[in-house]
C-alpha cells in the first residue's frame, strides 16, 4: 500500500465517521469531495453533487471568495456563518451551519483548492453565538478606538489619516470666531462638522441654530432668519417674532445649503455679517447680534458666482476659513467602522445580535456610495429590516451595491460585457423577487415591467423562486 493509498483510506474514514460535514473544491471551486453527513444535510446525493460548481449546489457560497483571497483559515479568518436558501437543506429550519473554511496548498505554494468543516445543528448555533459576539466585541472595540471623548470631533466616527487631520483642523478653527464655510458632498457629515466646531469652541454654552435654506420657501426664509414686528404682513403674530439671529445670540447659526439663498437675501444677509446687526422685517431699529455663522453647501459657490448666482463678496464673508469634507469612498478603511457602528446601534434598539457576512463586507467596501454615509445607513437599515435571523447576507443588498461582487465572482475580469450585464440583471430580479414575497406579479409591477416578460427573464437567467439569494 503506497503512502498516498493509505492517507486517502484515513481520509475517507475521518469523513464518513466524523458527526460534521466536510467539504472539498478544487481550484475552480468545483466539488471534488463531500462526506455523506453534508450530503444528508443538503438533502442531495453524493453522485449528484461530485463535478458540480459549488455555486450550483450551495448559492450562498463564500469558498469563490475563499479561493480569490487565499485564505489559510488562520485564527478565525476562515470562519464563517454559512446561510442557505430556503429548499437547499433537508429541513427548513436548519437554514445555518458553522463553517471552518481554508485553502489547499502545493509544497511548492500552489494553490490546489479548498475545503470546508461544517458543524450543524445546536452546535452550530452556539459556535455561531460565539462568533457573533467575537465580530459584535471586535468592532465595538474599533470604534471606541476611534473616539477620544463623548462630544464634539470625537463623535465624528472614523480613523483615516485624512480625516483624523480634517478634525485636527476644526478642533483648531473651533477656538476662533471666524465665519466658516463647510462644502462637500451630500451625506459627508457637515451639519456634524458644524456641531462640533460649536461644542469645542468658547461659545459651547450658547445656543446652535440651524436654518436649511434649501428646505424654506423663498419669501418666507427672510422673516425666519431675521424675524418680524407685529403688523409686518397680514397673519404676522402679536407682539412680533424673533429670527433665527435673535435666536442664536451669544451662539453658532449654522446655515445649511447657503447656496440656494435667493439673491436678494444674500445683500441682507452680508450686511447682518458686516454690521453685526439685523433688521426685522417690518422693524426699524437695528437689533445687535453677537454669533458665530458656519455655513454649508453642497454647490459649487465659485461656478455660481460666475453665473452671477452668488454674490462674491457675500463668499469672502463666509468663506474666511474653508472646509472641505472628504467622501466616504476616499477614506475606504471607514466604510465598516461606520456600517458596524449603525448595525450596533439597530441591535441595541431591536435587542438582535445580527452581523454581516463575509460576502457583504466585501460589498459594502467595494461599492462607491455615491450617497456617502447617510446612504450607507440607508442600505443597512433596509438589509437589516429584510434579512433572516443572525446574519446579513449579500441577498440582503440592495442589487446596485451587491452586483460588483456578483459580476467578480462571475469573472468580471475576463467576461464577455453580455455575462456582466446578464449577472446585473439577476441580481436586480432577485432583489425584486424577495421584496415583494416571491410574488412575479408583484416583482413585475414594482419593476415596470410585463409578468410575462419577467417570466421569460427568469428563465434565461436560471433564477427560481426558492432561490432568489446570490
Amino acid at each position: 500500500m503506497t503512502e498516498d493509498h493509505r492517507y486517502r483510506l484515513i481520509f475517507e474514514e475521518f469523513m464518513d465517521k466524523t458527526e460534521d460535514g466536510f467539504i472539498v473544491v478544487d481550484k475552480d471551486g468545483v466539488i471534488t469531495d463531500i462526506n455523506q453527513n453534508y450530503c444528508d444535510f443538503l438533502a442531495r446525493k453524493r453522485e449528484d453533487v461530485i463535478g458540480k460548481p459549488i455555486g450550483s449546489v450551495i448559492t450562498t457560497t463564500s469558498m469563490y471568495d475563499v479561493l480569490a483571497q487565499r485564505h489559510r483559515g488562520d485564527g478565525s479568518q476562515g470562519v464563517y456563518i454559512q446561510p442557505y436558501c430556503e429548499g437547499e437543506t433537508r429541513d427548513e429550519a436548519e437554514s445555518y451551519a458553522v463553517a471552518n473554511r481554508f485553502c489547499i496548498f502545493s509544497e511548492e505554494g500552489e494553490l490546489l483548492g479548498a475545503a470546508a468543516h461544517m458543524k450543524f445543528r445546536q452546535r452550530a448555533m452556539d459556535t455561531a453565538k460565539e462568533i457573533t459576539d467575537l465580530e459584535l466585541r471586535h468592532f465595538d472595540e474599533v470604534f471606541q478606538n476611534s473616539q477620544t471623548g463623548s462630544s464634539g470631533f470625537s463623535a465624528i466616527i472614523g480613523q483615516d489619516p485624512k480625516l483624523l487631520e480634517l478634525k485636527r483642523t476644526g478642533a483648531q478653527v473651533a477656538q476662533t470666531d471666524f465665519p466658516v464655510l463647510i462644502t462637500g458632498e451630500t451625506g459627508t457629515g457637515k451639519e456634524l462638522f458644524a456641531k462640533a466646531l460649536h461644542s469645542e469652541s468658547p461659545r459651547k454654552n450658547g445656543p446652535f441654530v440651524a436654518v436649511n435654506c434649501a428646505a424654506i420657501p423663498d419669501n418666507l426664509l427672510e422673516s425666519e432668519l431675521f424675524g418680524y414686528d407685529e403688523g409686518a404682513f397680514t397673519g404676522a403674530r402679536k407682539g412680533g417674532k424673533p429670527g433665527k439671529f435673535q435666536l442664536a445670540n451669544h451662539g453658532t447659526l449654522f446655515l445649511d445649503e447657503i447656496g440656494d439663498m435667493p439673491l436678494p437675501l444674500q445683500v441682507k444677509l452680508l450686511r447682518a455679517l458686516q454690521d453685526h446687526q439685523i433688521e426685522r422685517v417690518g422693524g426699524e431699529a437695528p437689533i445687535p447680534v453677537d454669533i458665530r455663522v458656519v455655513a454649508a453647501t453642497r454647490q459649487d459657490l465659485q461656478s455660481m458666482m460666475l453665473e452671477g448666482r452668488f454674490r462674491e463678496d457675500l463668499y469672502y464673508r463666509l468663506a474666511v476659513v474653508n472646509v472641505e469634507m472628504i467622501p466616504l469612498r476616499d477614506r475606504p478603511g471607514d466604510i465598516l467602522i461606520h456600517a458596524n457602528h449603525y448595525l450596533r446601534e439597530l441591535n441595541q434598539k431591536y435587542d438582535t445580535r445580527i452581523i454581516f457576512s463575509d460576502r457583504v463586507k466585501r460589498c459594502l467596501k467595494e461599492y462607491p456610495w455615491p450617497g456617502n454615509v447617510r446612504e450607507l445607513q440607508n442600505v443597512i437599515a433596509g438589509a437589516f429590516a429584510t434579512c433572516d435571523k443572525m446574519l446579513i447576507d449579500s441577498g440582503d443588498l440592495p442589487a446596485k451595491v451587491s452586483s460588483r461582487h456578483l459580476m467578480e465572482r462571475s469573472g468580471e475580469k475576463s467576461a464577455r460585457l453580455s455575462d456582466m450585464m446578464d449577472t446585473y440583471e439577476r441580481a436586480i430580479v432577485c432583489e425584486a423577487l424577495r421584496r415583494n414575497g416571491q410574488s412575479v406579479q408583484a416583482a413585475a409591477r414594482a419593476r415596470g415591467v410585463e409578468r410575462s416578460l419577467l417570466y421569460k427573464k427568469m428563465k434565461r437567467l436560471g433564477i427560481s423562486l426558492q432561490r432568489t439569494v446570490q
